[in-house]
């Protein structure tokens, strides 16, 4: 499982940085290396470790200068032609089969270059990048993939093995609440559908904590937060940062009384969890199976669910008559898909080029982010448009990412969960 594995990873990962920094001599170099140390804590270690500024110039390390992966004002063109003398190949690991779509139409702009697309899962890709750091020799030279629970950020840019290209030209369109620790693709969500067949004069939930109550029960559909790391990030969202206040808010927004919390329910956050459970909600394996059961025409009771926003763009294919909750008050954290440069890259023009590229350029031409702007995404940039037929994402609640709370707490609240019986 995907908790279990997230565990293994970060030990793995503080072993490969004792051997390196016993390669190098000891931790203290002053190379500016952040292997040692806190940093590669997994989930649940000491509060309050962040990854490093960027760091100075004489604090650089060999491949960090020859990169010049710190340097934001380089153009297209300059990457291009950087890029061609590299060797002209850039390999892209991906968690999403639109890759290729991307791979092609990067050779079609930058002739005479390369680009070799993995489609490949979220586990088999960090443990291939990570096995291919552990032997000195990178294969991949830019990551799509989500930082989901602060892992990314954490364990990999902390430890120097993922560096986030910060392009200035494209980041001053992009909200610095996404910039802070990722260089970000775009968003997607976890929110709840409804039939639309059934409930004609829209949702019969508007509120978060409607879903507590006797009419629902045994009728709310999600994944489990035990088997799935999303999940379990998704669940974690409710119970830190700013989130526990908002969800008092909306309960007495709803009921028009204080919130009293339970014995064991340190937030409202933790209280929410607590009663979602006890209102026995359907565990499924997927997304699909859930839209599937929420959005099948001819039900005259149908169930809501809890479901990956990208399940739209298969709702006409499939006949599902179903619609997303703007719910109070929110539908929960985003799912931040995000870009990185392997660190040791052998390319790394050809990388910044490629990673410019998938995030809608500087130039007026966007087709190395078309395959991603797609129903139930958005871009993180405000000069670019979402998909036809998508709410405007501003309209959307959406609660705060914080990698930090998000690292640190993921296990806290997961073993509440499990504990819930």
């Amino acid at each position: 499982m995907m908790f279990k594995r997230k565990n293994w990873l970060a030990a793995l990962l503080a072993l490969v940085m004792v051997l390196s920094l016993a390669a190098c001599g000891g931790g203290n170099s002053g190379s500016g290396s952040s292997g040692g140390g806190d940093a590669q804590q997994p989930s649940g270690g000491d509060a309050g470790q962040t990854a490093p500024a960027d760091p100075a110039a004489g604090d650089l390390t060999e491949w960090e200068q020859s990169s010049g992966i710190y340097e934001t004002g380089e153009t297209d063109e300059e990457l291009y032609q950087k890029a061609l003398e590299e060797g002209a190949t850039v390999t892209l690991y991906s968690i999403s089969s639109r890759c290729t779509k991307v791979a092609e139409a990067f050779m079609e702009k930058y002739p005479g270059l390369e680009c070799v697309p993995f489609d490949i899962s979220t586990n088999d890709l960090l443990e291939k990048v990570t096995r291919e750091y552990e032997a000195g020799s990178p294969t991949a030279d830019v990551v799509h993939i989500k930082d989901q629970d602060g892992s990314m950020y954490l364990e990999y840019v902390a430890n120097k093995i993922f560096y986030n290209y910060k392009p200035a030209d494209i980041f001053a369109h992009i909200d610095p609440l996404y910039t802070e620790t990722t260089t970000p693709l775009y968003i997607e969500l976890t929110q709840l559908f409804y039939n639309t067949e059934a409930y004609p004069d829209g949702s019969p939930v508007t509120n978060l904590w409607q879903l507590t109550e006797p009419q629902w029960k045994g009728k709310i559909m999600m994944q489990n937060p035990l088997d799935n790391l999303a999940w379990g990030s998704w669940i974690t969202g409710f119970c830190v940062g700013d989130e526990p206040q908002r969800l008092a808010d909306a309960y007495k927004e709803l009921y028009g009384e204080d919130l009293v919390l339970s014995d064991g329910c340190e937030n409202a956050g933790f209280e929410f969890l607590k009663r979602l459970h006890a209102n026995n909600p359907i565990f499924t394996a997927s997304s699909d199976e859930i839209a599937e059961s929420v959005g099948t025409p001819g039900q005259s009771d149908p169930p809501v669910g809890f479901c990956a926003s990208s399940k739209l763009r298969k709702a006409a294919d499939n006949g599902w008559v179903f619609a997303p909750v703007n719910l109070a008050p929110d539908t929960g954290i985003p799912a931040v898909n995000t870009l990185y440069i392997v660190e040791g890259s052998d390319h790394p023009s050809a990388a910044k080029l490629l990673v410019r590229f998938m995030m809608g350029g500087v130039d007026g031409d966007t087709s190395g982010y078309a395959p991603f702007n797609t129903l139930g995404g958005w871009p993180v940039r405000d000069d670019l448009e979402p998909a036809e037929g998508s709410t405007p994402f501003a309209e959307i609640n959406v609660a705060p990412f914080d990698a930090n709370e998000m690292y640190y707490n993921y296990n806290t609240v997961r073993d509440f969960w499990q504990q819930l019986g």
